[in-house]
């Protein structure tokens, strides 16, 4: 494991004072989301505070360091665990919320794209470069409600520096709210956290411009983020519908070395967050809370 010499010094770091424990929790706002397509848990209150990508529009940017999950600012850590639980919207839910999770690093966005331009090149000005990594994925995700199944294209440089690479035609999706995915891969379904690229690329340095051919009605942010690690939580916790006390669900709790093949590096400067797909269910009004364990050599 890079960092480590060998496992018990991985396991060691903890009685040796080289850990850090963080809480998180995030309320998803009451709009309705849509069953399979994805929200980003950044955008909504809680602790760590609302991300809601606004800045100056269509210039790239960071997210505020304190709206990321925190972690110590050492030179190289590494995820030891992850621990989370989803709670119903209410004690009269009777949905069985499984929900697939991604923690990613928010490495760089794109906001304000109009999805009524239809036609027009929204060029982005690219003020900074991509922190941390190399390259990353595109997440697209809405800034406001949307009214209508929009179509664009983004021209964006790849991986190993190529720019003008254009992506294929992506369908944004009516949504209620800001915070959700705005793009699908077919009209009205099909749902994917990132978005496509060009036959042949596998990522990309910075986006160059959007250019709409059908209107979405509604704005959304362009966001490069490095995947770390993914995650499932298999019941959502509530009361019974019938008064009592009694709670329903489980948290989900994954360690790094015991549940997967190695810890995912957190680079210095890491805004963390997560994105995740509900299947049983709108996750509106509902809760995320969890901690998050790092460690370090």
């Amino acid at each position: 494991m890079s960092g480590f010499r060998n496992i018990k010094q991985y396991t060691d770091a903890t009685t040796d004072g080289k850990t850090w424990t963080t809480q998180f929790r995030k309320a998803v706002g009451s709009a309705a989301t849509i069953t399979s397509s994805y929200i980003d848990y950044s955008y909504f209150a809680g602790s760590p505070p609302a991300n809601f990508y606004a800045s100056t529009p269509l210039e790239s940017a960071e997210i505020d360091l304190a709206r990321g999950i925190y972690v110590p600012q050492v030179d190289t850590q590494y995820l030891q665990n992850i621990m989370v639980m989803t709670n119903a919207a209410s004690a009269t839910s009777t949905t069985n919320q499984r929900q697939d999770l991604t923690l990613v690093d928010y490495l760089m966005y794109y906001p304000f794209f109009d999805s009524d331009a239809v036609g027009e090149d929204q060029d982005t000005s690219n003020t900074i470069t991509l922190p941390r990594y190399n390259s990353g994925q595109v997440i697209c995700i809405a800034q406001s409600a949307s009214s209508a199944i929009g179509q664009f294209t983004f021209t964006y440089t790849n991986q190993d520096g190529v720019s003008g690479k254009v992506s294929p035609v992506i369908f944004t999706q009516i949504v209620a709210g800001g915070g959700q995915s705005a793009n699908a891969e077919i009209s009205g379904g099909g749902f994917h956290p990132y978005l496509p690229l060009a036959v042949g690329d596998s990522s990309v340095k910075s986006i160059e411009r959007v250019n709409f051919t059908v209107a979405g009605g509604g704005l959304m942010a362009l966001v490069i983020v490095h995947p770390l690690k993914t995650f499932h939580v298999a019941q959502e916790c509530r009361r019974t519908t019938s008064g009592n006390l009694e709670s329903y669900g489980s948290a989900a709790s994954v360690d790094s070395v015991i549940h997967t093949a190695g810890a995912p590096e957190i680079k210095q400067g890491a805004r963390l967050g997560i994105i995740a797909k509900g299947n049983g269910g709108s996750l509106a009004s509902s809760t995320l809370i969890g901690t998050l364990t790092t460690v370090w050599s």
